[in-house]
């Protein structure tokens, strides 16, 4: 049985939540450093998942600038703690696997400011109905503490536990610190103990620390909270962390020739995000050596395709009729990465064939979202009258997620003659966060225009009442039939029973075929 069989689905996610949102962070702190921080490992900023298919992938660091080369790995945590996952027995799975003695880990502290749940359950005569939500709003709890790899290595952990079944039985390495608690100033250290006085109200704190530790802190100094102050190893200091903004010649040369598979990922990923066409030739026998990780072949595809104009289609043919399913899905993410016209027009092939798998297709309509491009855009709008409803609701949870740039597309899907686009259209406006004002003013324009889309109408009733009362108020004359629906929308919308609304509440079975994927 797989490793994380033992997890539950919302136990999982949550962590993969966290350690999207600590990716994030360290991406927006290291970019007050001069860094330009992107992904390394794909996918280690969002929280896509594929339960058909565990995806194949080099154990890698989450991040690397494009400026100066540092990679950078997240290990975020809810609370101050320098712990990691770690196995003793697979070499694979140890914490430090894939990482040089350069790179860096952030422990950013995550912390879960806003959290609501809401749960229901019903009893039928032959069956069980269960259904759940939960919202969190996630924010960084103090400052990122950065070390290098080198520098754990260099000192043995001093505690090692087991997580428990729910965490898929793993074992956990820690190293000993001392967190501030607060942000503010050392105001003294004597005999080990330290006097911190808080900034918002001068609150004292006084704090002992072991003598096995090392305190980084002195008299006078400004502390942030979640602040590693004391330890066995010592974070980087801000000039440590400083990009220098320049990428040596011989580094990227330096990689592709390694021995060591990450660095040769890294080689390649950094040789087509800064569009290095001099290295074609060195990644093209990367791409064509039948033993080397499938992961960097397909990097290497990615490249070739982006950096050289090479036809997607031939390269990634083979990768994607692949018997393997992990080497499919790579292959139609690495597609992805790439991101030229011809691959689009590729993804979008994949999408509109219903006899692929549902998981290859699902990547495909990931990728669309991810592509930044007009045509990826209104390809995922076609699908929303896809023959199946999971199809649909992937291509409209990458809709919402490409945000104000689909608006337009998404107005003129409001009138199309396929109720399912429409309705499809009406939905993603309906989640966009804010709905900028022309948009608004358009809505309301045609509303007013002689038999309006129906969806129009829902959408309308489904925004906030304060941005459109004062024009619909006057279609209470001109059109009291439309004025009533809209006004009827809103007394639904503003109830109590909107937040526990369900189509179809109660232990009713979906059809099979709506039932056949998970998240």
């Amino acid at each position: 049985m797989p490793r994380l069989a033992f997890k539950p689905d919302s136990s999982f996610f949550r962590k993969i939540a966290i350690g999207a949102v600590g990716s994030r962070a360290i991406c927006s702190d290291l970019a007050n450093h001069g860094h330009t921080m992107v992904e390394l490992e794909r996918g280690s900023t969002d929280t896509k998942l594929w339960k058909d298919v565990k995806r194949k992938r080099v154990r890698i660091p989450d991040l690397v600038c494009l400026q100066c080369g540092v990679r950078a790995e997240s290990r975020a945590k809810t609370k101050p703690i320098l712990a990691m996952s770690h196995s003793i027995t697979d070499e694979a799975r140890a914490w430090d696997f894939g990482m040089v003695d350069s790179d860096l880990i952030g422990f950013p502290v995550c912390e879960a400011i806003d959290e609501k749940y809401w749960s229901s359950g019903r009893l039928g005569p032959e069956s069980s109905y269960w259904h759940e939500r939960n919202w969190v709003r996630w924010q960084l709890a103090g400052c990122i503490n950065y070390f290098r790899v080198g520098d754990f290595r260099a000192n043995p952990h001093t505690k090692i536990s087991t997580k428990g079944v729910t965490e898929g039985s793993e074992t956990s390495i820690s190293w000993d610190a001392v967190f501030s608690s607060r942000s503010g100033i050392v105001e003294t250290i004597a005999d080990r103990r330290l006097t911190i006085k808080r900034t918002s109200d001068n609150h004292r704190h006084t704090r002992a620390t072991p003598p096995s530790m090392q305190i980084f802190v002195g008299q006078g100094e400004e502390v942030q909270m979640n602040q590693v102050i004391a330890g066995v190893i010592k974070p980087l200091t801000t000039p440590d962390l400083g990009c220098t903004g320049i990428l040596p010649a011989d580094y990227i040369p330096h990689l592709l020739d390694s021995r060591e598979r990450t660095l040769r990922f890294t080689g390649v990923k950094l040789a087509r995000l800064r569009t290095e066409a001099a290295y074609r030739d060195t990644v093209a026998e990367l791409a064509a050596d039948d033993e080397e990780d499938v992961y960097i072949r397909l990097e290497a595809l990615s490249f070739l395709n982006s950096v050289c104009n090479e036809p997607a289609a031939g390269l990634f043919a083979p990768y994607l009729n692949s018997a393997d399913p992990q080497t499919q899905l790579e292959a139609v993410i690495a597609l992805g990465e790439a991101g030229t016209a011809d691959a689009i027009q590729r993804l979008s092939e994949i999408l509109d064939n219903a006899a692929q798998p549902y998981f290859v297709r699902s990547a495909a309509a990931w990728c669309l979202s991810r592509a930044g491009h007009q045509d990826a855009t209104r390809r995922l709008l076609r699908a929303f009258s896809d023959i199946d409803r999971n199809i649909r609701e992937e291509a409209l949870e990458g809709i919402v997620a490409i945000g104000g740039t689909a608006t337009p597309l998404l107005l003129a899907g409001l009138q199309e003659l396929d109720q399912d686009i429409a309705a499809g259209c009406a939905e993603a406006l309906r989640q966009q966060r804010t709905l900028p004002d022309d948009a608004v003013m358009q809505l309301i324009e045609e509303v007013r225009m002689p038999d309006p889309s129906s969806w129009l109408v829902w959408l309308l009733g489904h925004l906030p009442r304060e941005r459109v009362a004062a024009a619909i108020a006057d279609l209470q004359q001109a059109a009291p039939k439309l004025h009533f629906a809209i006004s009827l929308l809103w007394a639904f919308t503003e109830s109590w029973i909107a937040r526990r609304w369900e189509l179809a509440p109660g232990p009713d079975f979906p059809a099979s075929e709506d039932n056949a994927h998970g998240v």
